[in-house]
């Protein structure tokens, strides 16, 4: 009698173990990536392609989850969030989302820079404040001090190309965001950095995993976090951005 309930128990366990993997891999979280190289972009063969497809290529091998990853501007993935069209994104953790998402990570983290006109030079935050306009991506979150203090000077943009044309042609005084956005899309455009005045080290922001309160894929927050906090590191998405970077050379 007790040999036949360990058996059971034994058989018992195996099954609700290979049912739980069968549900992960039908699995399919919809996810809101920014639409900025090279967190995410399409390459010539027409493939999705950069840093955030690679973490979470990372992400499923751990888990067994599906992801479809889809680019949007940013204001779109933080209304996508809050209203459960977007099961997940990978943002800087966003203030705008408290209250509509789970904030799981952080997964890494990222250097924010102002980049100000050729000729200007910035050497502590105070020096910002003289200045009349910055292009940022809009709706991002670059640091609580700057997005309280700069609230009404910021020309929000699409995407850091567009705020590289209009430092160029003069129209912001500077541009603000992540170090490796901004490096890899003025080269993109043709540019260097040092066609523009020198980088003034902003913040280092966290990038975090935004699980909407409205998904209805909740049941894979407890693997998610595991996932993520196993796979963290603060430099790994520039880690994944060289090897990428690299690999193209």
């Amino acid at each position: 009698m007790f040999k036949s309930l360990l058996v059971f128990i034994f058989l018992a366990s195996v099954f609700l173990s290979f049912t739980t993997q069968g549900e992960n891999s039908n699995t399919v979280l919809q996810v809101g990536v920014p639409e900025i190289p090279p967190l995410v972009y399409t390459n010539k063969q027409g493939q999705l392609v950069g840093t955030s497809v690679r973490y979470f290529e990372l992400l499923q091998q751990q888990t067994g989850l599906e992801f479809n990853l889809t680019p949007y501007p940013y204001a779109r993935i933080v209304y996508g969030i809050k209203q459960g069209t977007l099961d997940l994104a990978v943002i800087f953790k966003n203030p705008q989302l408290e209250g509509y998402a789970d904030f799981i990570g952080p997964i890494s983290k990222s250097k924010v820079i102002v980049l100000p006109q050729v000729g200007m030079e910035i050497n502590s935050y105070n020096e910002l404040l003289p200045l009349k306009q910055f292009a940022v991506i809009r709706s991002a979150s670059l640091s609580k001090e700057f997005d309280r203090d700069f609230q009404g000077r910021k020309l929000e943009v699409r995407n850091y190309q567009q705020g590289i044309q209009l430092l160029s042609l003069k129209r912001v005084d500077a541009l603000v965001g992540s170090l490796v956005g901004i490096e890899y899309n003025v080269a993109a455009l043709g540019k260097s950095m040092n066609d523009f005045g020198r980088p003034f080290a902003l913040s280092e922001k966290e990038i975090w995993l935004h699980f909407s309160k409205k998904s209805a894929n909740r049941d894979a927050i407890n693997t998610l976090r595991v996932a993520v906090k196993n796979q963290y590191k603060p430099d790994l998405m520039y880690e994944l951005y060289n090897t990428a970077k690299q690999s193209s050379e």
